[in-house]
Formats: structure tokens, sequence, C-alpha cells
């Protein structure tokens, strides 16, 4: 399915950030979203994380609609859960990654997906 097509489509599982990337970065963030899909990420509710977590003020976090985070191969991840979602907004979830070194401070997206992976491992007050 080209851009195009998951732009137009209704039944979305998953589309870029920002929607209307181009084929080549929507191929970039759908690929690097089916990777992580496949490891066994352990998130934890950002909420029961003190008052920041990677060094950002847990109310910018929450204000960024940010629920769950983890370390995971490397990497600093936030997933977010939008409020609103569904067509024609974006799918309900978005992960955000950075390299843990704390060189790069910038963060890479994933796009937006409609569905946990099964292989990520939510806290178990995770309710789909």
């Amino acid at each position: 399915m080209d851009q195009r097509d998951r732009i137009n489509s209704a039944s979305n599982d998953w589309e870029a950030d920002p929607w209307d990337a181009s084929d080549e970065i929507a191929d970039a963030q759908l690929a690097g979203f089916q990777l992580r899909a496949a490891k066994p990420i352990a998130w934890a509710p950002i909420r029961a994380s003190g008052l920041s977590v990677f060094g950002i003020d847990m109310q910018q976090l929450i204000g960024a609609d940010v629920e769950f985070h983890a370390t995971y191969d490397g990497e600093e991840m936030l997933l977010m859960q939008l409020a609103w979602h569904g067509f024609p907004d974006p799918p309900e979830w978005r992960l955000a990654t950075r390299p843990y070194d704390g060189i790069d401070p910038s963060w890479s997206s994933w796009g937006y997906f409609a569905l946990i992976p099964p292989a990520w491992k939510m806290p178990a007050t995770f309710k789909t």
C-alpha cells in the first residue's frame, strides 16, 4: 500500500507521522515500527514514574499524550495514546524513540498504529 492509499483509507492500521509524509519517509517509518513491534518490550506507566522520565518533565509528557515508557535495545521509548483517534484522525497509538546514549536528544517517530503489538509486555493494569 502506498502512502496515498494509507492516507485515504478508513481502515488504516498504521499511518505515517506526519500523515502526508512521502512514500520514502512512510516506508522507513513503517519498517522501523515493524522492527520494534517484534521485540518483547516491557512498558511502564508514565504516571507511576515520578517527576520526570528521560529528563522530561512529567506534565510535558502527559500533555503530549504519553502513557508508557521503556528502555530497550539501546533506545529510550515513549508510547502515546491519542485522545482523538480513528478516521479521519490517526490510529490510537504512536511510538517515538531516541538513542539511549544521550548524545542525540532528538526523537524519531515510527508512526501511528491501531493495535498494541502482541510481543509487547504491557503492565497488568493495561486494558485494551
